[in-house]
């Protein structure tokens, strides 16, 4: 099998659209910024991989500059996309060091860098699945927490121990995935619902009756939190 292997150049802001007859993968070694392909805008920083099926139109875009190492070949034996799919490198790095390894090799034309690739995919698909069955458990998360969200009992810790995975790692992924920790998810929930009761039934509930129907029981913390979100008081709100 020939593969087709290469590294940026230092400081590129921008790889025009185009597209391959076979399958590319990349790994971002610096800079952040987007992938735009046809079928949407992929983002991306260092440590992501991007996987782009052939004849996909693509090209990468960064306003400090990116480097990548791209490898071209016949993977449909592994990979088997009709759009493009990105996730992360480990913490580790060893994506990026399986990279750079069969870039250093590149010439090598023999079994080695063959060798070098096949692993580099296996090593990429086992990341792709385990980051698939995190968004998985983090989207069940999510569920939960939305739809219990107005019950003052509902303890997205408990939430995270159901989910199969160690409370802090799974609090992590949560807040990188959603950009919240799973109580300032749970808060934004309920400040939002709060806000709808206010716009529909303005003076016809107190704001005490708000409040317990958001899942607060005690108002004076409700109104903390919705001032916090909103920037105002409640009491200003429904004004």
């Amino acid at each position: 099998m020939s593969y087709r292997i290469s590294k940026t150049e230092d400081g590129v802001l921008r790889y025009p659209m185009h597209s391959h007859k076979r399958c590319e993968i990349m790994l971002y070694l610096e800079g952040e910024g987007y992938m735009q392909t046809d079928g949407g805008d992929v983002p991306f920083s260092k440590g992501t991989v991007i996987i782009v099926p052939p004849n996909i139109r693509h090209g990468s875009v960064s306003k400090g500059g990116f480097k990548n190492i791209s490898v071209e070949g016949d993977f449909e034996g592994y990979l088997n996309l009709d759009y493009a799919v990105s996730f992360s490198d480990n913490a580790s790095g060893e994506g990026a060091a399986l990279a750079e390894l069969i870039y250093k090799n590149r010439y090598d034309g023999g079994a080695y860098l063959g060798s070098l690739c096949t692993a580099y995919v296996c090593f990429l698909l086992q990341r792709f699945e385990v980051e698939n069955t995190i968004q998985r458990a983090i989207k069940k998360i999510v569920l939960e927490i939305s739809e219990n969200a107005l019950d003052p009992t509902v303890s997205p810790t408990e939430i995270l121990q159901k989910s199969g995975y160690s409370e802090d790692y799974i609090r992590a992924e949560f807040k990188k995935s959603t950009g919240k920790t799973p109580i300032e998810f749970l808060t934004e929930v309920r400040i939002n619902h709060a806000c709808f009761l206010l716009d529909i039934y303005k003076n016809d509930l107190s704001l005490s009756e708000i409040a317990e129907k958001c899942g607060y029981l005690d108002y004076v913390y409700f109104s903390k939190r919705f001032k916090e979100i909103k920037g105002m008081a409640p009491r200003e709100y429904r004004s």
